[in-house]
């Protein structure tokens, strides 16, 4: 239940008001789950990042913002930095990873769960000469129920990006041996959990 202790406590405007963050590194999944290159491994420091191509400067609506772009850059920036694939600054990375924004379908209903699919794109491409390398399309899904619809219709649609960062990460380190799978998707061992509703109680006044 690590999402759920992520995505804070106090109230639901609380809970809205501050998400977890969108970095996957350190959290279980399966049938894999995300974690630091070693040294020797051949993609280790070595990627440079193009912005989130395709994506819309907000997602979401305006009373359940779900993310944005240069939150979502920022956390790709972030994740591969914590997997140790990221090229530092003034370095000479071999190869750029190109990523395109597919969509996330997360629809707001009458209900007592919530559903949520992110896709995108991710590209291996050399620096020297162009050539792609590697490319796979990842849709992820995530579920979450009970608690504060806005709350969970928020929360569980983050869950899915941040699978989503997280199957990308596992399948770039397996392509680099040949290993990933033709389907990079991961499924989060984590749900999250939202904030029960606010409850109204009305008392009734009775004149004396």
């Amino acid at each position: 239940m690590m999402i759920a202790c992520l995505a804070v406590s106090a109230s639901p405007s609380a809970a809205l008001a501050k998400a977890f963050p969108l970095n996957p590194i350190g959290l279980p999944f399966a049938p894999d789950s995300p974690k630091p290159l070693s040294p020797d491994h051949p993609l280790y420091r070595q990627v440079a990042l193009d912005p989130v191509a395709d994506m819309p400067s907000k997602v979401g609506s305006f009373l359940v913002p779900i993310t944005s772009a240069k939150e979502l850059n920022d956390a790709l920036r972030q994740t591969l930095e914590s997997a140790n694939m990221l090229a530092p600054p003034g370095s000479q990375p071999k190869v750029r990873l190109a990523v395109r924004w597919a969509g996330l379908k997360a629809p707001a209903k009458i209900s007592a769960s919530s559903e949520a699919t992110a896709s995108l794109s991710y590209s291996l491409i050399r620096v020297d000469t162009g050539q792609e390398l590697f490319r796979r399309d990842i849709s992820t899904f995530s579920r979450s129920t009970g608690g504060d619809a806005s709350d969970r219709l928020k929360g569980n649609a983050r869950l899915a990006i941040l699978t989503n960062l997280a199957s990308a990460v596992v399948c770039l380190d397996k392509a680099a041996y040949m290993r990933a799978p033709p389907d990079c998707a991961l499924r989060p061992l984590a749900t999250y959990q939202a904030q029960r509703p606010a409850t109204v109680i009305v008392v009734p006044r009775f004149g004396r």
